[in-house]
């Protein structure tokens, strides 16, 4: 089975590490591959581990507040889909949450700013 049409040769031959063409295939191919979900009871977490640790407690501070009071999660709004990155110059007396946060949001039909 070769459903991300992985070139073998070319990983061989150095000229790409994955042997998949393109950042969102590969990108693609992990999150779609990635097994069965793994018991984690047994996991030993260490200090290197921090930013997984924060990611699953602000996971579950999520999911309690959902069932408990209602909350909707962050990310499931709409405006928080339509997040992207962007590059601008910027004045230098002017913050950056200010003077780029028209360039920070997708709209549809609309190329991200670049410089």
């Amino acid at each position: 089975d070769n459903d991300y049409l992985m070139d073998r040769a070319a990983q061989k031959a150095g000229k790409t590490y994955s042997g998949i063409e393109g950042f969102a295939m590969q990108d693609a191919s992990l999150q779609e591959s990635m097994g069965p979900i793994v018991d984690r009871t047994k996991e030993t977490l260490v200090s290197t581990d921090t930013g997984i640790i924060m990611a699953r407690q602000k996971l579950l501070r999520a999911i309690e507040a959902f069932t408990e009071q209602g909350v909707i999660p962050p990310g499931v709004a709409l405006e928080h889909q339509r997040v992207r990155s962007a590059a601008v110059v910027l004045p230098p007396d002017q913050p950056f949450k200010d003077a780029a946060r028209e360039a920070l949001i997708a709209h549809p039909g609309v190329a991200p700013a670049s410089v």
